[in-house]
């Protein structure tokens, strides 16, 4: 199977140069078009990749803000656990924690429901187009 394999990888014709500057010896080989394509795929690449690095990020630091808000309230101003919290105030977070859990529950419901009608009308476009391509 590995013999196989090395003498496709031996026979098989290369598509073009591709890579960073560093491991292309010899750029003057490309056309000005093929040149300009590939700085232009380069920076695509790179901007894509910064792009979803920082995405991820801010997906943390957004979740770590959240739950830090979350239980924000067991402390006091000075950071430091109370030594007595009232028992009306844990109960009233609870009740909030459990009504945004609720919330969330019931958009995932409605996000649910019009997925299925997104689906069932793209199956119905999907059908509709596959008839019109069999009378042609």
């Amino acid at each position: 199977m590995s013999d196989l394999i090395n003498e496709i990888k031996t026979t098989r014709k290369k598509l073009g140069f591709s890579g960073s500057d560093a491991r292309i010896a010899d750029l003057s080989v490309l056309t000005p078009l093929q040149q300009a394509l590939r700085l232009a795929t380069l920076r695509e690449f790179q901007a894509k990749k910064v792009k979803k690095f920082v995405k991820k990020q801010v997906t943390q630091l957004n979740t770590k803000r959240r739950i830090s808000e979350g239980i924000k309230f067991l402390f006091d101003e000075h950071g430091q656990p109370s030594a007595n919290m009232p028992i009306e105030d844990i109960i009233e977070e609870r009740k909030q924690i459990e009504y945004q859990i609720r919330w969330f529950e019931a958009m995932t419901i409605e996000f649910r429901n019009r997925l299925v009608k997104i689906k069932e009308i793209e199956d119905y476009a999907l059908d509709l187009i596959g008839q019109d391509l069999s009378e042609d």
